[in-house]
């Protein structure tokens, strides 16, 4: 017999004989409208924490193209930063045949505006729940799959980077607003890669380094190799 349907509870879990990996990502409505909802508050958030750091060093005419600068930046960066770190657990958890889907924190994302309005970002917009008979190897692959993922997206948004300040005047001011949001990108990241090494939960890295420390360590050496390797290219004074 079938409980009754919640909102906050993941459906049953049935066991069959395909436990596999299975090919495909499934999202539910309410997943892509809380992940949704958490990238844009988050971005407002961000946006916010830039202007409040940043008032009095510019004159108030160029305010709103700051701001939508700032926004659009800021919006680039949480999108590649939080939401695809959250896809990419989801996608490994589950290629292994289990259960997940993003659910966002309101409380945490309130944190996020409180903190903004003193020109600094603190938050946690939430976290992708995964359901199942979850051994500790797929534990430790599902966690690090976030991580990696920064690191691959910040090495993406760094590369365009250096590549627009190599070839591009620095008078061009459309190359400066891009560089200007693929360097916010690229640093978010990285930020974020690092972060979530943490090794006490809930953080991710709690979860790796129990799985494998080599991993572990791997993953922190090329988090710490993506931001040494953006500051060579002169990432940092942009």
């Amino acid at each position: 017999m079938r409980g009754p349907r919640s909102d906050y509870a993941p459906p049953p879990i049935y066991l069959t004989r395909d436990s596999g990996p299975r090919p495909g990502v499934r999202f539910s409505r309410q997943e892509v409208f809380q992940l949704g909802v958490a990238i844009l508050a988050l971005s407002t958030a961000l946006t916010i924490a830039n202007a409040v750091a940043l008032r009095g060093l510019y004159p108030s005419s160029e305010l709103p193209l700051r701001l939508a600068l700032w926004f659009t930046s800021a919006l680039v960066a949480v999108a590649s930063g939080v939401g695809l770190h959250e896809i990419s657990h989801k996608i490994v958890a589950q290629r292994y045949g289990h259960w997940a889907e993003f659910r966002y924190s309101l409380r945490g994302l309130a944190m996020s505006f409180v903190f903004a309005f003193f020109g600094f970002l603190i938050g946690a917009p939430g976290a992708t729940m995964v359901s199942g008979n979850v051994t500790r190897d797929q534990n430790g692959r599902i966690s690090a799959a976030g991580p990696v993922s920064n690191l691959v997206i910040g090495t993406v948004f760094m590369l365009a980077a250096a590549a627009i300040v190599r070839t591009s005047s620095l008078a061009n001011l459309p190359a400066i607003f891009v560089t200007i949001i693929l360097v916010n990108a690229w640093y978010l990241n990285v930020i974020l890669a690092g972060f979530n090494m943490i090794p006490i939960l809930p953080f991710d890295g709690s979860k790796v380094w129990a799985w494998n420390k080599a991993v572990y360590a791997g993953i922190l050496v090329l988090a710490l190799s993506l931001y040494l390797s953006g500051v060579y290219l002169g990432l940092t004074g942009i």
